[in-house]
């Protein structure tokens, strides 16, 4: 009944993927390296930088469906950053999912991020996907989207000024946390190439993670709640979704010697996959 519940259907199952691919690849960092043709000439100046790698693992109801291995150098002015995301365990037996997101950009004087442009690609259960956005005065520019939107209502081009990837979005807030210590609370718009949300942060100060999540790295962090909801880009049917729901979280930050303030762990109730977790698994490392 567990796995009837996380599984659904295929395009359920793609959907959700989807979805935890995306809050995967946002709060982390991995093993591969950014492809030279991907970055702005300002993003490659960055790459003097120190790239840290390391690896989260995503429970869904309390059992691990997903791996990510992310990697990013994060500069002063400029980001970049590349995820794989893979299944695991048990669950890969029923679906087979192996998806690599990557986006680059700068920073404004605030801490936002800016992005560039941001690229995902790869197979849901055997079904290829493939998304590239490049950024325009901006407004996120879809040039690849296959296969194509179908029948989803439309994110019209002004409804999408002002967004970000999803990469943007949790970078930028990761870039915050290292020099300001604290997330930016501004409200942010969401857009992944179908849909567009709207995310509010709120800093709540310190605290202890929740118990057996400590590890080497330290026994304090810095917490914030999130409130992640849909607004646009429903499918035919969408009036009736629960992801016009509001999905409510928190997101745990720690300073890990060598390495700066890191996610350690990530916590989100999601209308129709429940609660699901993201923590690190082991200690980042930095290469040159």
């Amino acid at each position: 009944m567990l796995f009837a519940g996380v599984l659904g259907s295929r395009s359920q199952t793609n959907f959700r993927c989807r979805i935890a691919c995306g809050i995967a690849f946002v709060w982390m960092s991995g093993v591969l390296p950014v492809a030279p043709s991907f970055l702005s000439p300002q993003v490659r100046a960055e790459q003097v930088l120190p790239q840290t790698s390391a690896r989260y693992l995503i429970n869904v109801h309390g059992l691990h469906v997903l791996t990510a291995d992310v990697s990013y150098r994060l500069g002063d002015s400029a980001y970049s950053g590349v995820a794989q995301v893979q299944t695991a365990g048990f669950f890969g037996l029923f679906v087979q999912t192996d998806m690599r997101m990557q986006g680059t950009g700068q920073f404004f004087a605030n801490g936002l991020a800016e992005p560039n442009q941001y690229d995902s690609a790869g197979t849901y259960n055997h079904e290829q996907s493939h998304l590239h956005m490049v950024y325009q005065a901006g407004v996120p520019q879809i040039t690849v989207q296959e296969p194509p939107r179908g029948s989803r209502e439309e994110v019209t081009q002004e409804e999408r000024t002002g967004a970000q990837d999803v990469v943007a979005v949790l970078v930028g807030l990761l870039h915050q946390l290292q020099t300001q210590n604290r997330c930016q609370e501004a409200p942010q718009k969401l857009f992944d190439g179908l849909r567009l949300s709207t995310l509010e942060v709120r800093n709540t100060g310190a605290g202890r993670p929740p118990a057996g999540a400590e590890k080497a790295w330290g026994k304090e962090a810095v917490t914030c709640n999130f409130v992640l909801q849909q607004v646009k880009g429903f499918t035919a049917n969408g009036q009736f979704s629960k992801l016009r729901q509001p999905q409510i979280g928190r997101v745990w930050f720690e300073n890990i010697p060598n390495i700066g303030m890191s996610v350690v762990r990530m916590e989100i109730e999601h209308p129709k996959m429940g609660h699901i977790v993201l923590r690190l698994d082991e200690t980042p490392k930095q290469v040159p």
